[in-house]
């Protein structure tokens, strides 16, 4: 059974909320035991896209199975990753090793957009999320003057957005609608 999350503008601070859940997760092991923390391994669009479609879903990819309740610190902005929160609805497939991120409206047409990732989400197995190839897919990290000025109380900075070693805030793609 899969995850439902439903974006919300009550505050430029809101992330997303697990609105419900069920199931259970599938672990990833090895003979030795859990295999390594779950790394992402895609995203739509990826970083830099232009003419992205204003419909279209944001869809991440992890290697196995995520955390229910790790997509709060996956957020859609207009503009940068410190612009107001996108309106939609976030669904686990369900295995749990994808997020789809689908408007509520389409987006605006010749628009820049930020998908932020936090830097601990956590995977099934309680690890944090391995966001070491996202810059494959057009990611940078979150730093924290990319992050200051624009969010309220700095919400995206807290607990759970920054990444295990403290150097970032996750990572943060940007891309253009048509």
């Amino acid at each position: 059974m899969s995850s439902l999350a439903r974006f919300s503008l009550v505050s430029l601070a809101a992330t997303f909320g697990l609105a419900a859940c069920g199931g259970s997760a599938i672990t990833s092991t090895t003979p030795d035991g859990p295999a390594a923390a779950a790394q992402v391994v895609s995203v739509s669009p990826v970083g830099g896209a232009i003419n992205v479609s204003t419909a279209g879903p944001v869809v991440v990819g992890f290697s196995h199975a995520m955390h229910a309740g790790s997509e709060m610190y996956v957020t859609l902005h207009q503009g940068t990753a410190t612009g107001t929160l996108v309106a939609g609805h976030a669904m686990w497939s369900a295995d749990s090793t994808q997020l789809t991120f689908t408007p509520t409206a389409p987006l605006a047409a010749h628009t820049m957009y930020a998908l932020h990732i936090g830097g601990n989400m956590m995977d099934d197995a309680g690890k944090p999320a391995d966001l070491s190839k996202c810059p494959q897919f057009g990611g940078q990290a979150a730093t924290s003057q990319m992050m200051s000025g624009g969010m309220m109380g700095g919400s995206e900075m807290g607990s759970g957005w920054q990444t295990p070693g403290g150097n970032s805030y996750g990572m943060v793609f940007t891309f253009t609608t048509q």
